[in-house]
């Protein structure tokens, strides 16, 4: 089973599965998320952009998306089923139903019949579902002349008995959004080696564009986007920013932006949070301007990410993808990341690549960009060219491209 690579032309593929596209595809959000600009983690975001370049490319085609309701508004699409998750029957009973049947959580068997009622309805030719690998077993049998898709954002780790079915499937085609997460998928879910196809998240680069020029003297800006929080790693972001203000006239003017919050605009009180407000009140006691945004909603990711001179992804966890990644190198940044699954992947040669958890390493490399105009300008625009080859058309394609088309 062949991968998606950067070796293939888009357009070429693109058009290749389009003319064999399906009348009907169904794609099956995560049973634990919600389908809001506002309220909704990565995975709405993807699912986001893939059905708004299928709508824009293919009109004709029947897409549709079920997905678990919520108070705050669906993005604005065409044929969004929302369901209830919720499973009305009482909290041991479902406790008890997911120890026997070894479902993820309680209410997961309650949105898969809500699914499935949908699916039902509009009898789909292609079904994808999302880190849900138990919902991909159950929508597998239940239509058994489809074909069903599990699209991996994440590394999971099933009960025994769905990690058995889902491996002894032969109708369900795997997918992971990088190939670090592909093989680590194949690991731990006893899959045959290579049977993972890698179908890389895009980027809207007429949308992520290269901000103007700052004024000269203005200080350079180092920057973070994302969930401020232990496994995003923010915190040695700050800590090798205190670091450089160590080394004094060595290093040029600069200011921290902290972009984000913890839950999209509630910063949830923890120790860690005050562990970053302290180093944060640190840094501004050197005189260091730090920019704190809290959340920021999805349509001003491009001009928060258009204020920054460098874009740094300090993850302490194993990050498969990395969408703000991504982002960064769209609008022509150069990219500082952690050597941390699938971060070194995305950025490729065009990326600044450090030891995780390791403030003196980053310091170092922040350094570097600091004081290479030149280095951070050509950093910038191989980051931006390697980008513009990620494109969500090039995701949708290769979701709905059967393995064989796939070279």
């Amino acid at each position: 089973m062949g991968r998606v690579t950067g070796s293939l032309p888009v357009d070429r593929r693109a058009a290749t599965v389009a003319a064999s596209a399906p009348a009907r595809v169904l794609l099956v959000n995560n049973s634990l998320e919600t389908f809001t600009p506002t309220h909704s983690g990565a995975i709405a975001t993807c699912l986001h952009e893939v059905m708004t370049v299928a709508a824009t490319q293919q009109p004709s085609q029947s897409l549709h998306l079920v997905t678990r309701d919520h108070e705050a508004a669906p993005y604005p699409h065409a044929r969004v089923h929302l369901v209830d998750r919720r499973s009305h029957r009482s909290g041991t009973v479902r406790r008890a139903r997911r120890r026997v049947a070894g479902w993820a959580h309680d209410d997961q068997s309650g949105y898969y019949r809500a699914v499935l009622a949908v699916a039902r309805r509009i009898s789909p030719e292609i079904l994808v579902c999302n880190n849900d690998p138990e919902v991909a077993v159950m929508l597998s049998r239940a239509f058994p002349t489809a074909r069903v898709v599990h699209w991996f954002h994440n590394l999971l780790v099933p009960s025994d008995r769905f990690r058995r079915q889902y491996a002894r499937s032969r109708r369900i085609e795997s997918v992971a959004v990088s190939d670090y997460l592909a093989r680590s998928v194949e690991q731990v879910l006893q899959l045959r080696p290579r049977s993972v196809r890698t179908v890389y998240n895009g980027v809207d680069a007429a949308r992520f564009v290269p901000a103007p020029r700052r004024a000269p003297g203005d200080p350079l800006t180092i920057g973070f986007l994302g969930r401020v929080c232990v496994e995003k790693g923010p915190d040695t972001l700050l800590r090798a920013a205190l670091r450089l203000t160590e080394l004094g006239a060595e290093v040029p003017r600069f200011r921290i932006q902290l972009a984000g919050d913890t839950n999209w605009g509630f910063s949830s009180p923890s120790a860690y949070r005050d562990e970053v407000q302290d180093l944060v009140a640190q840094l501004r006691s050197r005189d260091v301007e730090v920019l704190t945004t809290g959340h920021v909603e999805r349509e001003q990711v491009p001009e928060v990410l258009g204020r920054t001179d460098v874009h740094v992804v300090p993850s302490r966890w194993d990050e498969p993808f990395g969408l703000t990644l991504l982002e960064g190198m769209s609008c022509g940044l150069p990219v500082v990341v952690a050597a941390s699954g699938g971060l070194p992947e995305v950025a490729g040669r065009t990326g600044e690549l450090f030891t995780r958890e390791d403030p003196d390493d980053l310091s170092g490399v922040l350094l570097r960009l600091l004081t290479d105009p030149t280095g951070r300008a050509e950093r910038g625009a191989a980051a931006r060219s390697r980008a513009q080859t990620l494109t969500w058309d090039r995701t949708y394609a290769g979701l709905i491209a059967d393995a064989c088309e796939v070279r």
